[in-house]
């Protein structure tokens, strides 16, 4: 039958306790369980070797996994991994240099063992615009997030003091301004920027519409992509913009998953627009101003921001009201 014991070995620098066992009779050799320094150390040894042959198991197995280093997998292991996760995400290029504000700081650490202190440390130091720390951060969180950091993410941690945004207040073209633009731009991009102009949509959703988002009975178009439930809506159009767009496209060419502005992208209308305020001879400006544009006149128009915040995609009447409300105008922008 199995037996276990402890035995006591003099040595140079004092007493030993060795655990010792069989697993059957004397037909068995003797197995080596451990050496230790107390005899309280030795005594939970030969309790957990016991307990694994009254459980029928080989106490062998679990003394060796005991001995083997356990390998931990630092933040700098998971990085790699989680970026190539993202492929295909829009954001997914910007993740390397994200990586080298979060790597130096975090990256020999094992994941688990990342502290809120450790992370309001890193955001109070970091030398960055305060945009640029909450995209840090948010990075941060979400390769915490990968690395399986999910109940308690410092990163999310309710008490982290973020650097305080200081808000650009939008400045955006003259009505005057817009009709030397659109005069300036190529017949490929006038369109669009029409488009922006007198719907406040966002470049993103106009460049992403598909023929099946556009509603000729209804007048209006359908966004179905956004980053929160209120980006996800109808946006009404004139009848002129409606006209004009089933003009741009003959009928047999609008198969439903056909993008309505085939080939143009965020950058390559930004782009576009860069050219036709050159050759206009204007300010420059970004395609989002005209977005910029329209929410201050309606602003301005007295138009409830509730409305506003709906029609344009604000998940909150106060992004609209806290951005816009001290926008100005010229007279004739009315």
């Amino acid at each position: 039958m199995p037996s276990l014991t402890i035995t006591t070995r003099q040595t140079a620098s004092g007493p030993r306790y060795v655990v010792r066992y069989r697993l059957g009779g004397r037909a068995y050799r003797v197995e080596h369980g451990g050496s230790f320094r107390t005899l309280r150390e030795a005594k939970a040894r030969r309790d957990l070797v016991g307990g694994e042959i009254a459980a029928g198991r080989n106490p062998r197995l679990l003394l060796d996994a005991m001995r083997e280093p356990v390998v931990v997998r630092t933040l700098a292991g998971w990085a790699e991994e989680f970026i190539a996760s993202r492929n295909g995400d829009g954001e997914a290029a910007k993740m390397p240099s994200h990586m080298k504000r979060i790597l130096p700081a975090f990256g020999a650490l094992d994941p688990s063992r990342v502290t809120f202190h450790e992370v309001q440390r890193w955001v109070n130091e970091m030398d960055a615009a305060p945009s640029s720390v909450r995209r840090y951060l948010c990075t941060l969180r979400l390769l915490l997030d990968y690395a399986g950091v999910v109940a308690d993410n410092p990163a999310r941690d309710r008490r982290l003091r973020l650097p305080k945004l200081e808000q650009d207040i939008p400045n955006p073209p003259s009505r005057a301004e817009v009709d030397l633009i659109l005069a300036a731009a190529s017949d490929r991009h006038r369109l669009l920027f029409r488009l922006l102009a007198e719907t406040g949509m966002r470049v993103g959703e106009a460049c992403d519409l598909e023929w099946q988002d556009v509603d000729f009975a209804g007048c209006r178009l359908r966004v179905r992509r956004g980053k929160t439930a209120a980006a996800k809506r109808w946006v009404p159009l004139n009848d002129s913009l409606m006209m004009d767009l089933q003009a741009w496209t003959p009928p047999d060419d609008r198969t439903p998953e056909r993008r309505v502005f085939q080939g143009l992208t965020r950058k390559a209308v930004g782009s576009a627009m860069r050219r036709a305020c050159q050759a206009a001879g204007t300010a420059h400006y970004h395609p989002h101003d005209l977005r910029h544009r329209w929410i201050s006149l309606q602003v301005k128009r007295g138009v409830p921001i509730t409305e506003i915040a709906a029609h344009v995609g604000h998940s909150r009447s106060s992004i609209t009201l806290d951005t816009y409300a001290h926008v100005l105008l010229g007279e004739g922008d009315a």
